[in-house]
């Protein structure tokens, strides 16, 4: 007789078995359109100049169902539907918050317990805007990564950004004196890194990007500063917190390092 054994591989990692899959919905003055999945109809709704077509992120593949509407529910809160309870936004709302266009979103990153979504929507009210909007959720609870769950050190943080910041911003100022047109946007380069800025990054293998949202008026989107300020996890170990969510990205010698620190700071008992 022969036994034949199944190995059944269970990932230790809930973003491997995490999906992210598209939905589309078409907010009209008079109907909305849902469309899961997506499909290439060429109707014209999505042609409406007044339509609002939204690309919606929509969490599959997880067992947990109660962990699946809490990332739902996190999603939600910085996007533009209640998907939880199936419910749009109506139709002028929606219009009067974010203009009529294309809001879509982007994966950035999907492994080891985090997801980092980017928000994109591109806003029709007078000119064409753009608002990138980026936030990083942990897998195991659901919630948003806040700044006090994986920085330390954040005066020195906002330091060096603000450096790297000044920077960029030199640069472009030369290149706007070449577009009279864009001149205003000078105006719009006066704002400096701050600690309420260190809820915009993103994540991946090789480091962080902490990001300062400009909101860029497309006709002179050439013109603003990127916004975006990458450090290795080499050069951001100063500002990591070694026990913290992040804590796995520093190399392992500088983690040993800075728990070691940490615990020599400490106050040593009185054992006399």
């Amino acid at each position: 007789m022969t036994i034949t054994g199944v190995f059944v591989f269970i990932s230790a990692s809930l973003a491997q078995d995490l999906i992210i899959s598209p939905k589309k919905i078409i907010y009209r003055r008079d109907e909305t359109i849902i469309q899961d999945p997506i499909i290439e109809d060429g109707d014209a709704a999505a042609n409406d100049w007044e339509a609002v077509t939204v690309i919606y992120p929509h969490v599959k593949g997880l067992l947990d169902t109660l962990l699946a509407q809490k990332i739902e529910a996190t999603l939600d809160r910085y996007y533009l539907q209640d998907s939880l309870g199936g419910t749009p936004l109506p139709y002028l709302e929606l219009l009067a918050r974010k203009g009529q266009g294309l809001h879509d979103y982007r994966i950035n990153y999907n492994k080891n317990d985090f997801l980092d979504v980017t928000f994109h929507w591109k806003l029709i009210l007078g000119h064409l805007y753009e608002e990138f909007h980026t936030f990083v959720i942990d897998l195991t609870t659901g919630e948003r990564v806040k700044p006090s769950d994986v920085f330390m050190n954040t005066s020195g943080l906002v330091a060096k950004l603000k450096k790297m910041q000044k920077l960029e911003v030199k640069e472009k100022l030369a290149l706007i004196n070449e577009y009279p047109t864009c001149s205003f946007v000078k105006r719009e380069l006066g704002g400096r890194f701050s600690t309420r800025n260190l809820t915009n990054f993103s994540i991946s293998d090789l480091g962080i990007t902490f990001i300062y949202d400009y909101n860029r008026e497309h006709i002179c989107a050439n013109v603003y500063p990127t916004g975006k300020y990458f450090l290795t996890w080499g050069q951001a170990k100063p500002f990591i917190k070694p026990t913290g969510l992040f804590g796995n990205f520093i190399p392992s010698n500088t983690v040993n390092q800075q728990v070691s620190e940490l615990n020599s700071n400490k106050p040593r008992e009185d054992t006399r």
